[in-house]
């Protein structure tokens, strides 16, 4: 039902960057951030900071760097139930509680995306060469995306620094990020996602994720 992919895609961004979805500012690090790990702040509450925008936490691209918590991923997590996930989001594990900034339904959307919105990197995301449909990917990323990124993906620049950096900048520094806001959009912008408004299956999002690769 449209009611049920509106809130997977609210799960989405909220894996994202929650705060800013529902505009709330939790003070300090988050009670479960480890102490000698290298972020602070309310950078340390988004759920992607410890598990990963590949969803495999510490045995992904957080294995190391600066985003390396040990944490582990939320991949395995998609076989549990919704109230299980929502109370171990709202109570279950107090240092993980989130229900005093999120409501039942912000917790419901994010339960329903760790249940049905995550993609096996290790499994099911092969970006080699000669991987995907990059053709089909084009054809998709000139029918959802150029109109707001452009035809070479600069029209937007993220970072404003060191030259433009845009979609195939972005592509090819963290591709795994930019799957994810592929198929569910970015938080607190009208990116739509390719899921839901685009009507793309995982082989089309990852096929346009191919195409974005090529991008200058």
């Amino acid at each position: 039902s449209n009611t049920e992919r509106a809130t997977l895609v609210t799960g989405g961004l909220l894996y994202d960057n929650w705060a800013k979805m529902v505009g709330a500012k939790p003070e300090g690090n988050h009670p479960l951030y480890p102490a000698d790990a290298k972020k602070s702040g309310s950078s340390t509450w988004r759920c992607k900071e410890c598990h990963g925008w590949d969803y495999i936490g510490a045995e992904g691209r957080y294995s190391k760097g600066s985003h390396y918590t040990g944490t582990p991923g939320v991949l395995g997590a998609k076989t549990l139930s919704e109230a299980q996930l929502v109370g171990a989001l709202s109570g279950d594990i107090p240092s993980h509680s989130f229900s005093e900034f999120l409501s039942r339904e912000e917790l419901q959307a994010l339960a329903v995306f760790i249940r049905q919105g995550q993609l096996d990197w290790k499994g099911d995301v092969d970006l080699t060469d000669g991987a995907g449909n990059i053709s089909a990917g084009k054809e998709s990323y000139e029918n959802l995306c150029a109109d707001c990124h452009g035809a070479d993906g600069n029209e937007l620049d993220f970072k404003k620094k060191d030259g433009t950096q845009g979609v195939g900048w972005l592509a090819n520094d963290n591709p795994q990020e930019t799957l994810h806001k592929i198929r569910w959009g970015h938080p607190g912008s009208d990116m739509p996602s390719a899921v839901v408004d685009g009507k793309l299956d995982a082989a089309a999002t990852i096929d346009l994720l191919r195409y974005c690769l090529t991008l200058p």
